[in-house]
């Protein structure tokens, strides 16, 4: 509160001076440190506890979580599995293929080779003559492993010999196979599964057939009883019907032109009714294809 009158001034007072910085040598900075270097030390011991404790956690979860060896094995592993597998499907698709043409060829080979020798030994016979001769079982084994062979080529190529297309005389074959084409929708497996009882059924029928026709032909014989039950009895196929004659051949034809002419007829009735029944094919599939049209614009 300030007053009136005379005030007189005060004195400061004096600032206490400050003390200078004690000398490095005899001062506080020993305590300093060791305080600094505990505080230091307590955090590093946390921190490895916090680790710890996380290390465990992980190990619980998981015990195979830090086997950085066996993962890395895995990985490379399922890396280099598809080159692996592709290179012995590459194996398996074409060096056998190489070997068995390598065997085949030292085959042929030997062959050539043990004529030579048979060659160049019956030019000396006359020398051994009255003589014995000793074969072993291994040279028989062999002699016998390649007349089997020659046996087994022999036939493979009168097989092909048999189907060259180069050497056929008409387009049967082609029309025959057409219906075995899957392009077709051909069901070749289930045919030939069902081959075998188809042919089963068909000779029973031919002899049921066989049997009514001598009953019908024989009146004094008492019919066969009818079966009590539709299921009971036997499946008859539809009667056949029977086949145009064939135009009447002059007399003045010679055999083998008679047969040859017949042959050509066969051929030629077999090949068209195989292209009918393409043509039925297609136009079967024509008409379903333009059903499922007109059911889709509806």
């Amino acid at each position: 509160m300030s007053g009136y009158g005379l005030q007189l001034r005060k004195k400061p007072a004096a600032a206490r001076p400050s003390l200078p910085p004690p000398a490095p040598g005899f001062g506080d900075a020993e305590e300093d440190d060791v305080e600094r270097e505990i505080a230091r030390q307590a955090a590093v011991n946390r921190a490895k506890k916090e680790v710890e404790a996380a290390h465990k956690k992980a190990l619980e979860e998981d015990a195979s979580i830090f086997d950085y060896d066996g993962a890395y094995d895995k990985f490379k592993v399922e890396t280099a599995r598809p080159l692996l597998q592709d290179r012995a499907e590459r194996k398996s698709k074409y060096i056998e293929k190489l070997l068995d043409k390598a065997k085949e060829r030292e085959r042929e080979h030997e062959i050539i080779y043990e004529k030579k020798l048979l060659k160049e030994r019956s030019k000396e016979d006359h020398l051994f003559a009255g003589k014995e001769k000793f074969v072993t079982s291994a040279y028989k084994k062999k002699l016998a492993e390649q007349a089997k062979w020659l046996e087994e080529e022999r036939l493979r190529e009168l097989r092909e010999e048999r189907d060259d297309v180069t050497k056929k005389s008409d387009l049967s074959d082609f029309y025959f196979n057409l219906n075995k084409n899957v392009a077709f929708g051909s069901r070749g497996a289930e045919s030939s599964k069902g081959s075998r009882p188809e042919t089963a059924t068909d000779g029973s029928a031919e002899r049921q057939d066989v049997q009514e026709t001598q009953e019908q032909a024989s009146p004094g014989r008492a019919p066969a009883p009818a079966p009590k039950n539709e299921a009971d009895a036997p499946f008859r196929p539809p009667p056949c019907v029977p086949r145009p004659p064939e135009p009447a051949v002059p007399e003045q034809t010679s055999v083998p032109e008679k047969a040859a002419d017949v042959e050509q007829a066969s051929q030629e009735q077999q090949t068209g009714e195989h292209y009918k029944r393409s043509e039925d094919a297609v136009a079967a599939a024509r008409a379903r294809y333009l059903a499922r049209k007109r059911a889709r614009e509806q």
